[in-house]
């Protein structure tokens, strides 16, 4: 028995694809970019300065502990001004598919932002397409004061010196048997 392929009817995989490109943005992917927001407070605890930028990812929802210690090493001086960390944030939307609509009813409280204690690699959990642009990485320096930089020059380690402070030293005398 000859079966021909030309006469299966195969316009319901064609109506899928099309149907399935409508939702397309609801289905949950890797990221391969982040927005990187870097914010400077200056000295009297102002916001100075804010960068924005999108950073291309080497790892899908990953930042190496390398990858971290490169942008914080470029974004730690800005005009000739020094700035130290304060604090990493993460702001990662990892909202199911199913719970767009009760989150847009609801106005739930479930909290996106989280810090980072530690410079390590950062894992981003995988994130509907469509909420994409809004995965940040937010770094908030605070402008290092002239100060204490000199007051770390003067906290240098003096050298220890070990004697003994009584001048009685204590010798014991041999004697020899005649």
């Amino acid at each position: 028995m000859d079966i021909e392929y030309n006469k299966l009817d195969d316009e319901w995989i064609k109506n899928f694809e099309n149907n399935d490109k409508l939702y397309q943005d609801f289905y949950k992917d890797d990221l391969y970019y982040i927005n990187l927001r870097v914010i400077y407070i200056n000295r009297n605890n102002e916001i100075d300065k804010i960068k924005n930028q999108c950073y291309l990812l080497k790892n899908p929802n990953k930042i190496l502990h390398e990858e971290l210690l490169g942008i914080l090493k470029n974004n730690s001086i800005d005009n000739e001004n020094k700035y130290r960390l304060l604090s990493i944030l993460r702001y990662n939307i990892s909202l199911e598919p199913d719970d767009i609509k009760n989150y847009l009813i609801k106005r739930d409280t479930k909290d996106y932002l989280s810090v980072i204690k530690n410079i390590d690699t950062i894992v981003f959990d995988k994130s509907i397409s469509m909420f994409h642009d809004l995965n940040d990485l937010i770094l908030i320096f605070y402008e290092k004061s002239n100060e204490i930089i000199k007051k770390d020059i003067k906290n240098t380690t003096k050298k220890i010196y070990l004697r003994c402070l009584s001048n009685n030293k204590k010798t014991i005398k041999k004697r020899y048997k005649d």
